[in-house]
């Protein structure tokens, strides 16, 4: 690992994720997470965390998973797939989502709502309701949270219900035309009942503009959303918490710019030009609608404290997902032919039905505590695509019509269904032995996994298929942990832990190209520490993986839409090194910063389409990430002054496999500053104002980069970019 004289400063300076809740002295507060399946302090937890309180992620703009592309949690890498809008690839310690659009693949990052697993990637955009933290699990989470987390798990812990009246009412204007109005309320408890009601409405004009009439904007959005809690405690130490939400995302993707031409590219048309920086206006005005979806789900928690020693937990939900996707490209992917047709657009839609169940039994013995369970998880999904023309160039290229219809071949290009049934035993148990003051904890998990899955292609090119795939896999996932108390304030601990992502089929490809699980097994060296009289907060991760039987996915170079998915036989090694600082030196200044390295060694693939030898991707993940804020609040006369700074910086990343160029670096610089806790006369409740902004320099870099080649495409490279500028204010008033 060479990180030179600057990585290595850097490191020691740059370091972890802030925490928002509110400072009553210069003491560091107790971050309580359930990364192991039960409430435990944040520094006696033995694996990498990051946690973000639900104020901080509304301090820095985060109102989606999507918000996350900006940086300000350094560990996770999150950008829209291809550019789209309806879907994200998510990557972490050097491990990418890849292709997980496709519903015969899954994800590598599982991202679990209460306890609740999320079995697609299309959807996330839609904005979440009112938080209450998010735990990054940084590394292999195979034991405790199953299949498809070799690179971490993202754990979404949502506000419950309080049982007393409640109020928060926000709305929002921004630039971009942009509004958004939340309502979170809190009913008083009723018969035992406490009910908890989330709304929100989210608009926004978008930032590329289209200028053919009636057509969308690139980057536009409307977004609402309901849910409805209610927790239910009908006896001592027994709570039922249902919940229902319901949501649609109506979103376009990003707007891809012609960067450069490649080496033999025939001419641009005429009205074309090579579009280096950021722009604003479209190259042509061009059909754009929606990508749209539409969330629903059920979920019920019932937790029995049986005794002091003993809880029982059930975990039950039922999830419902219809995606549709539209994608146009004004004219980036067809070359100019005279009168030819051009302006192509992508269009999809998925419909996912899941159902999970879990039950846990945490409990403490002696000197051992401990939690076993049992998983099970069901999905059907079903996706078609078709791909069409809009748009017609005149003779001399110089100018363009708009078709009546699009045209394409026999719709639907593609189709496909697919099956899920997954069933697992998990447990894990930490025992401290008698001896050196109770200060050892040995803590070991297993999981076994029973996985089935199969799917078909029911077309392809509009002609029915007889292609199949099955894939079934039962396999024991195991984990160790020896942690080792240095003082009260002081802990380490070295963790080893395995977890694999199942396998199943490229539904782009030809052949229904099926392929096979792959696997991380991860050693981990960890420190956690609190010092200056709990001023201060070090945690340091250092973390080895091995990386094995890779599924890696390559562009038909004649075909950009066409891929294959093979596993790599040659392992990945994956090193680095996260450090997370907090520093409250006196009353109301809070300073955090966190630094992330990583370095990976990659097998070069060759490309089964072309038998060319290309580089390998490194997951998505930077070599270097850092985020630094300062937070300051001060009491007034008539309130409270607040003000935080925030910059996130990041080196360049390959965002898929086969792909020279690597996106740019940048560092972002955001701000907020708000007057609250403000009383208006005789009206019961507080008030406050915020004013905000992100990208405060205006900095440019790609968030997605790729190349277009293949027959009749312009050969190309072109760029997705990051948001320019964006500035508002909110208005706050709680009961």
């Amino acid at each position: 690992m060479k990180m030179g004289l600057r990585g290595l400063l850097l490191s020691s300076v740059l370091v972890a994720p802030g925490w928002a809740y509110a400072q009553t002295d210069t003491h560091l507060e107790e971050i309580v997470v359930t990364a192991e399946k039960r409430e435990t302090s944040l520094q006696q937890t033995p694996i990498a965390v990051s946690v973000v309180g639900g104020a901080e992620l509304a301090d820095r703009g985060v109102a989606s998973v999507k918000d996350l592309v900006e940086g300000s949690v350094p560990s996770i890498r999150i950008i829209p797939f291809f550019g789209r809008a309806s879907a994200v690839s998510i990557a972490m310690r050097g491990v990418s989502t890849g292709d997980s659009t496709q519903i015969s693949r899954e994800t590598s990052i599982g991202i679990y709502t209460d306890g609740v697993y999320m079995g697609r990637v299309q959807g996330l955009g839609t904005e979440l309701f009112e938080i209450e933290r998010v735990e990054v699990l940084r590394g292999p989470q195979g034991t405790l949270f199953g299949r498809n987390t070799i690179g971490g798990a993202l754990n979404i812990i949502t506000k419950r219900p309080t049982g007393e009246f409640g109020l928060t009412q926000k709305v929002g204007i921004r630039n971009l035309d942009g509004w958004n109005v939340a309502t979170n309320l809190n009913l008083p408890e009723m018969a035992g009942v406490s009910i908890k009601l989330d709304g929100l409405l989210s608009k926004r004009d978008g930032w590329v503009n289209n200028d053919l009439p009636g057509a969308w904007d690139w980057n536009q959005y409307d977004r609402r959303g309901l849910r409805a809690a209610a927790l239910w405690e009908p006896l001592d130490g027994l709570t039922a918490l249902y919940s229902y939400d319901t949501s649609r995302d109506k979103s376009t993707g990003g707007y891809g710019q012609f960067i450069s031409l490649l080496p033999g590219a025939p001419a641009l048309a005429p009205m074309f030009g090579l579009e280096p920086s950021r722009v604003r206006q479209s190259r042509i005005g061009a059909p754009l609608e929606p990508s749209v979806a539409k969330i629903s789900g059920h979920s019920l928690n019932v937790t029995w404290n049986a005794s002091n020693a003993l809880t029982l937990r059930s975990i039950t939900s039922y999830r419902k997902l219809s995606q549709s996707q539209y994608d146009a490209n004004a004219g980036l992917f067809f070359a100019f032919t005279p009168n030819g047709l051009f302006g192509r657009i992508s269009l999809a839609d998925i419909g996912q039905d899941q159902f999970s169940q879990e039950f846990q039994v945490i409990g403490t013995h002696e000197r051992l505590n401990y939690v076993v369970g049992a998983f099970y998880f069901e999905e059907d999904a079903t996706e078609s695509a078709w791909t069409a023309r809009t748009l017609r160039f005149n003779a001399t290229g110089t100018d363009y019509t708009v078709l009546p219809e699009p045209i394409g071949g026999a719709r639907p290009d593609r189709a496909s269904d697919n099956h899920v049934q997954s069933k697992a035993l998990f447990g894990q148990a930490t025992w401290t032995p008698p001896v050196m003051d109770d200060r050892l904890h040995l803590t070991f998990g297993l999981r076994y996994t029973d996985d089935e899955k199969h799917g078909r292609m029911t077309s392809i090119r509009g002609v029915p298929s007889p292609l199949r795939y099955e894939f079934s896999s039962s396999r024991v996932d195991p984990a160790a942990t020896v942690a080792f108390d240095w003082t009260e304030a002081v802990n380490t601990y070295v963790r080893w832990g395995v977890a694999y992502r199942a396998g199943g089929a490229n539904s782009r490809s030809a052949t229904f190209r099926p392929f096979e699980e792959e696997e991380l097994e991860a050693w981990e060296l960890g420190l956690k520490s609190e010092f200056w009289d709990r001023r201060a907060r070090l945690n340091v991760a250092a973390y080895r993986s091995s990386y094995r039987n890779r599924q890696a996915t390559f562009q038909d170079p004649a075909n950009p839409s066409a891929t294959e998915t093979v596993n790599v036989g040659a392992p990945a090694k994956i090193r680095g090194v996260e450090i997370d600082l907090t520093v409250a030196p006196v009353r109301g200044l809070r300073f955090n910063a966190n630094y992330s390295f990583t370095d990976g060694d990659y097998p070069d693939l060759i490309n089964p389409f072309s038998g060319v030898l290309v580089r390998s991707s490194s997951g998505l993940t930077p070599r270097h990430a850092a985020s630094l804020s300062v937070d300051y609040t001060k009491p007034l006369d008539f309130g409270e002054f607040a003000v935080r700074l925030d910059a996130n910086h990041s080196s360049g990343s390959f965002p898929t496999e086969g792909v020279a160029r690597k996106s740019q670096a940048f560092t972002m610089l955001n701000a907020r500053v708000t007057l609250g806790e403000m009383e208006m006369g005789a009206t019961p409740g507080t008030w406050a104002i915020s004013a905000w902004m992100k990208n405060i320099t205006n900095v440019e870099y790609n968030v997605f980069h790729n190349i277009l080649q293949g027959t009749g495409a312009n050969l190309v490279n072109y760029n997705v970019y990051n948001e320019p500028r964006t500035f508002g204010l909110d208005l706050t008033y709680r009961y």
